[in-house]
């Protein structure tokens, strides 16, 4: 299709007509879809930032210049979607890292926590089926309150090993507890 054609279309919509954004939305899918699973490749935000970013520009139409790249700014618009999207997910993962290891102070003190709640009761189930090393890992973070220099020093190995391998911990009791609870459901 020419830029014409696209300026018209742009155009038209900006006059009212919505089936000619329907014919902009048939010319530039693909490539949006294409852009965003290149970005974010979770298929079922592919759809819906490309959704997204489609509502965006046809309510914001009105601020686009015909004659300028509709592409480029809808690639723009969908980058700004993907980006929060990214930093909605890192701030669901932090928080869930931070519950984590509440869980993990409250079960090693055994203070606060009844023990008939489930997340608890899979924390310690999932703890229990670590390997030895992992747990005493464990132990010296929660229990004894180790900084990652006490522990490094202890076992001989360097503070960024304490970090990473805490963290690979962490993140498999988290995947263990997520695992119970839908079992459970």
């Amino acid at each position: 299709m020419s830029d014409t054609r696209e300026d018209d279309l742009i155009r038209a919509v900006q006059a009212g007509r919505l089936e000619a954004f329907e014919e902009l939305i048939h010319l530039h899918g693909s490539h949006l879809r294409a852009f965003v699973a290149m970005r974010l490749p979770v298929a079922h935000l592919i759809d819906e930032i490309a959704h997204e970013t489609f509502v965006f520009a046809y309510r914001h139409l009105e601020d686009f210049q015909a004659g300028t790249d509709f592409g480029k700014w809808l690639r723009a618009i969908a980058f700004n979607l993907i980006r929060q999207e990214t930093l909605k997910y890192q701030r669901v993962a932090k928080n869930q890292e931070r519950y984590l290891e509440h869980c993990l102070v409250q079960s090693s003190a055994k203070a606060g926590f009844r023990a008939e709640d489930p997340v608890i009761v899979y924390l310690e189930e999932c703890v229990d089926g670590l390997p030895d090393g992992q747990r005493s890992l464990l132990r010296m973070k929660y229990r004894l309150s180790q900084s990652s220099r006490e522990i490094a020093q202890a076992l001989g190995q360097s503070e960024a090993w304490v970090r990473t391998t805490l963290c690979r911990v962490r993140s498999a009791l988290r995947e263990c507890i997520d695992a119970k609870a839908e079992a459970a459901s």
